[in-house]
């Protein structure tokens, strides 16, 4: 009986307060914790571009901002240069990047003789530079259409003739197309 009168209890109003720290503390660490980044369009961006026996190819890095992988089942990629479209990539396919990667996508065809002058005219010191537009949308499973357009300009590569390299100098768009 002695130990039990030694016992102090707890009265109501501290008993609450308690409880309202405990729930302030909760809260705190919880919006602190990590954030999971999804639904966000991928940049896409060209990696290289190469003019080799009347051939033109050109790779696309497609970077995935989420920290979930993307599948895309479609692409539809322009680029355009003084107005000109210089390559095009529209075709299905199945390709999964995974969070916070990039997978590499190429596209070859013959461009005309207009389309190769252009190059032609970046190659031979013409011209320092061309302007680029890089337009266009993926279709993925997660999110559906996700478009993107960016702007920049395309220069040679020192050292490796009839190779080119791209700056962007202006991204726009990054967004998913809401279908009503």
């Amino acid at each position: 009986m002695e130990y039990c009168e030694n016992v102090k209890t707890l009265s109501g109003p501290k008993i609450a307060l308690r409880f309202l720290f405990v729930m302030i503390m909760a809260a705190c660490f919880i919006s602190c914790g990590p954030r999971v980044i999804q639904g966000r369009a991928p940049f896409i961006s060209i990696s290289g571009m190469s003019q080799v026996d009347n051939k033109l190819s050109v790779d696309f890095d497609i970077r995935n901002q989420n920290d979930v992988p993307m599948t895309i089942d479609g692409v539809d990629i322009t680029v355009t240069v003084n107005d000109v479209e210089l390559a095009r990539d529209n075709r299905n396919f199945d390709l999964v990047v995974g969070a916070n990667s990039a997978e590499r996508v190429r596209v070859e065809e013959l461009p005309d003789e207009f389309r190769r002058s252009l190059l032609d005219s970046l190659e031979n010191g013409e011209v320092k530079s061309l302007p680029f537009d890089l337009k266009g949308k993926v279709h993925t499973i997660e999110d559906g259409d996700l478009s993107f357009e960016h702007k920049g300009f395309l220069y040679p590569v020192p050292g490796k003739p009839d190779h080119f390299r791209a700056a962007v100098t202006q991204a726009q768009g990054l967004q998913r197309e809401e279908k009503y």
